[in-house]
Parts: C-alpha cells; sequence; structure tokens
C-alpha cells in the first residue's frame, strides 16, 4: 500500500528528522516568552500499550504537546518512521478513519518488536472515530503501539470509557487526560525564575508534597514552605494580577508579553472556537449570547434554570441547561451543586453558582456580548474590587476541582459535582466552597480577596462547621488579598500562596 502525500507532510521527520524544527509549533514554541512545560506532559507512559486521550478547550496548547513530545521522542533516538502524527479536520467517518491509520501501520510502521507512536489530533471531528480505534484494536493492528488521541469536549471521553472496554491498556493512572490553562503554579514558574527556583529548592513539584501542605493548613498550620514562599510576596502579586488578566493560556500570556496588551484578534480566535464547537453541538448562537450575558448579570450568585431563563427569549428552563451544560463539556464554564448537609450530598434540585474555568475566557466572552473593545473594557472590569472578587472565586474554583482529582487519585472518569461544592445555611451566610474530595471531613474554602479579614469573614465557615456536625475547626482556610496567619476559627493565606500548592 503507498503512502498518500498528506501523511508524508504531515510527518516531515520521516524524511529528515530534524524537520520536527521547523514546525511552526516548535518554532512558535522556542521563540515564545512563555515557554510552558506542562506537567501533564510526564502523565504519559510511552513505554506501554495504551489508548489515551487528551482533552481540553480548544487553543490551550494540546497540538504544541503533541509536537513537543514527538521532538522528545526523536531526540531519545526513536527511529522517526515509528512516530505517526495526524491531524483529523478532514475527515469525518470511522472508516475512512481506519483506512488512514492502516494505511501507515501497514507500510510505516517498524516491525512489531519495535514501538509505534501514533499521534491523532482533534480526533472529535471524526464522528463515532471510537468505532475504528476498537476496530484496529480487534484485529491486533495496535499491539506494540501507544495512542494519544486528542479532542475539545468531555463527551468523547465517556464515549471512549464506554465502547473501548478492556482495550484502554494497563497504565497507571486514568488513560483519560485533560488539558486545560496553566495553573496558577505552572503561570508563576514559566514567567518568573525566582518563584520556579524556590518551588524547586523547597521540593514542592511532587503532588504527594502539596499534599502534605494543603492538609497542614486544613490542621490549622503554616508550613515552613509556605512561609519561604510568602517572601517572594511582591513577585507573586504581580503575577496573580497578571494572571487575572491573561488567565492561563500560553498564547495570551505571551501576546501580553511582547506587546503589554492583548490584541483584538486574540480575543476574537477564542470567541469564535467556543462558537464553533457549539455549531457543531447545534446549537443557536442567539441562545448563547443570551445565556452567557445572564450568567454574568448573576455572576457569583446561586441561580436556577429558571433565573437564568429570565430576560431572554428562550422557552424553557432546560434549553438553557443544556447550553450551560455544553459550555462545561467544552471547558468554558463550571458550576457547582449546593452542599446539603443533613443528608451529606449535593442538592441537586437547588441553585448552582457558576463559574467560569479561566480568566481570559470569561474576558473574551463578555467582550463579545457586551460588544466592546476587549482590551480596554477588561482594563476597566478589573479595576472593579467586587469584579476582581468575582474573578478570584473563578479561579479558585477551577484549581480545586483539579484538586479533587489530585485527592481523589481517581482512575476512572472525573466528576467533580459530587466533590466540590457550596453552602449557605439558614441565616442565608455562605462558604464559597466545600471540599469533600477523599478528605477525612469536609472543609471549607472561603475567598475574601481583601486588605483585612475580620471576624465577619469567617462567620460563613463558622456555621458551616456547626451545621455539618465538627466539634473543632481545623478545616477552614480563609483566602485574602495579604493577610497570612492562623486564628481559632480557620487558617487565613493569600489566595497566590494558595494556588502555588494547587
Amino acid at each position: 500500500m503507498s503512502i498518500p502525500v498528506e501523511l508524508m507532510d504531515q510527518n516531515p521527520w520521516w524524511r529528515n528528522p530534524k524537520a520536527i524544527l521547523k514546525d511552526k509549533y516548535i518554532v512558535a514554541l522556542d521563540k515564545s516568552k512563555v515557554r510552558w512545560d506542562p506537567r501533564l506532559k510526564y502523565k504519559f507512559d510511552l513505554n506501554t500499550d495504551a489508548i489515551y486521550t487528551l482533552r481540553g478547550p480548544r487553543q490551550v496548547g494540546k497540538t504544541t504537546l503533541l509536537k513537543d513530545m514527538i521532538r522528545h521522542l526523536l531526540k531519545s533516538r526513536v527511529p522517526s518512521r515509528n512516530i505517526f502524527y495526524y491531524t483529523c479536520d478532514l475527515i469525518d467517518n470511522p472508516k475512512a478513519f481506519a483506512e488512514t491509520i492502516s494505511s501507515y501501520l501497514d507500510s510505516m510502521r517498524p516491525p512489531r518488536k519495535q514501538r509505534a507512536y501514533l499521534l491523532l489530533d482533534e480526533v472529535s471531528s471524526v464522528k463515532d472515530w471510537q468505532k475504528a480505534i476498537k476496530h484496529l484494536a480487534d484485529t491486533g493492528k495496535l499491539t506494540q503501539t501507544t495512542l494519544i488521541l486528542t479532542g475539545s469536549h468531555t463527551l468523547d471521553i465517556k464515549k471512549a470509557s464506554e465502547k473501548l472496554p478492556g482495550r484502554r491498556g494497563l497504565v497507571k493512572d486514568t488513560p483519560d487526560k485533560i488539558m486545560l490553562p496553566m495553573k496558577f503554579a505552572e503561570y508563576a514558574e514559566t514567567l518568573n525564575k525566582d518563584v520556579r527556583d524556590s518551588i524547586q529548592e523547597q521540593g514542592m513539584r511532587p503532588w504527594t508534597i502539596r499534599k502534605r501542605l494543603f492538609l497542614s493548613l486544613l490542621k490549622g498550620n503554616i508550613p515552613e514552605e509556605i512561609k519561604e514562599l510568602s517572601f517572594l510576596s511582591k513577585d507573586l502579586e504581580l503575577l496573580f494580577r497578571q494572571y487575572l488578566l491573561t488567565g492561563g493560556t500560553p498564547r495570551v500570556a505571551n501576546e501580553y508579553l511582547e506587546h503589554n496588551e492583548i490584541p483584538e484578534n486574540v480575543y476574537k480566535t477564542y470567541v469564535d472556537v467556543v462558537l464553533g464547537d457549539l455549531a457543531k453541538w447545534g446549537k443557536r448562537e442567539t441562545y448563547l449570547r443570551q445565556v452567557i450575558n445572564r450568567v454574568f448579570e448573576t455572576l457569583g450568585n446561586p441561580v436556577g434554570w429558571n433565573t437564568l431563563r429570565q430576560d431572554t427569549d428562550i422557552a424553557s428552563h432546560n434549553t438553557v441547561a443544556e447550553y450551560v451544560d455544553t459550555l462545561t463539556d467544552s471547558f468554558v464554564l463550571l458550576y457547582l451543586h449546593r452542599y446539603d448537609t443533613s443528608h451529606q450530598r449535593p442538592a441537586y434540585q437547588k441553585e448552582k453558582r457558576i463559574h467560569f474555568h479561566d480568566p481570559f475566557f470569561l474576558h473574551a466572552m463578555r467582550a463579545w456580548t457586551t460588544g466592546k473593545e476587549p482590551y480596554e473594557s477588561t482594563l476597566e472590569f478589573l479595576k472593579n474590587s467586587e469584579n476582581v472578587g468575582l474573578l478570584a472565586e473563578g479561579i479558585t474554583a477551577d484549581h480545586l476541582v483539579r484538586l479533587a482529582f489530585l485527592l481523589c487519585e481517581q482512575k476512572q472518569l472525573f466528576a467533580y459535582e459530587n466533590m466540590v461544592l457550596y453552602w449557605r445555611g439558614k441565616k442565608d451566610r455562605e462558604v464559597d466552597f466545600v471540599m469533600r474530595a477523599c478528605l477525612p471531613k469536609c472543609a471549607a474554602i472561603e475567598v475574601k480577596y481583601q486588605p483585612t479579614i475580620n471576624k465577619k469573614a469567617t462567620y460563613g465557615a463558622i456555621d458551616f462547621m456547626k451545621a455539618s456536625g465538627a466539634t473543632s475547626f481545623p478545616n477552614a482556610i480563609t483566602l485574602s488579598k495579604k493577610t497570612l496567619e492562623v486564628r481559632r476559627n480557620t487558617t487565613i493565606l493569600p489566595i497566590w500562596l494558595f494556588l502555588l500548592i494547587v
């Protein structure tokens, strides 16, 4: 079987291994001021038969990660023809998909005793792609093969788990990976050498160490590592203010560092990918605009689907729920359920609290709904302390969802809805976040992004601990703007210190 020209064009290293250095993604990465080395990259076992999925929002850097992995494999002297990359945008059915992969496996792949690496990009463009992978696995063509398949929608992960039982390989943890924008810790490490060196010196990169630090904070102790990092408070505060503007997407952060602003076309790119995903799932742009606008108007408050439907021309609250769920599956939004202390479970019928995963997606979508010039309107938005507080809550929500995943050492498809919640008591006092993710007892985490923390700021956590039957407090943390201390009821620390360990 001859090799199609398009396969040769997508794999130029077959002719010359050094061609990877001229790949546009590698060139852009090497030129970038934001040289992000995702921790996720080291979660793939490339020495075993496995079928990995890599999901995350578009434009977050999934293709760049694949190309960087190819560069690493070639540098490690893996024969160039053992590595197959293919972007699946032009294939629309499983049969053509299977034939494309087979054309490589039958003609170019190495002898069976050598491992082949198949990196298949944007596989969610192919309807029922799992059928093709299942067929190849069942016919033995994926022996001595490691697959990584990327996409931008969580529904594909669910389908993969359901339709590829027993074919995913013997990997140590879940084969379904999620690549979100840089966490604040990765952002700070990437952009500031002093922070990177300090984290390295404190030995805080391994998850086991960060877990110990987190549990120590819950017990009312401030670890020495945290105290040491607090000496970099000036740098960390500046980085956090910058993170509020750029979010964790490398391209956006690089544009800001290069130009001291974010060009309008960058905002447009991220809006367009959201609109493209929604159109693919049969959603109407007019409805999306109305739903997003209502999300902004109710941001930070518990809200029901009927409330979000108000002041729109959407007939049913079920339609609103579908749009929010689709945005959640596309990694734009997340929402938290209210925690029922009497039954110790989520109250699914109660109001939700909705957050954006990443600050830049909030800024981009807000500019789209208002029609204002995006960068200037973002700067204006960030002048308001209440807006900044809402952003700080959203960043914390995103990071706690990731923390819950690590705490539970997930082996299967992860559903955070049961792990990270909010609470509202009889006196309408609230706790921003209730963590029940594989901890001895629930932890109350409050965000009070303000210069001083008074007694009233801890009342919500106190009421929650009483309602949940706790007899003492260690399990309460308040995230502040500057304060670092332990009071009787809670451990208080700056949000930017807390985010470094989660």
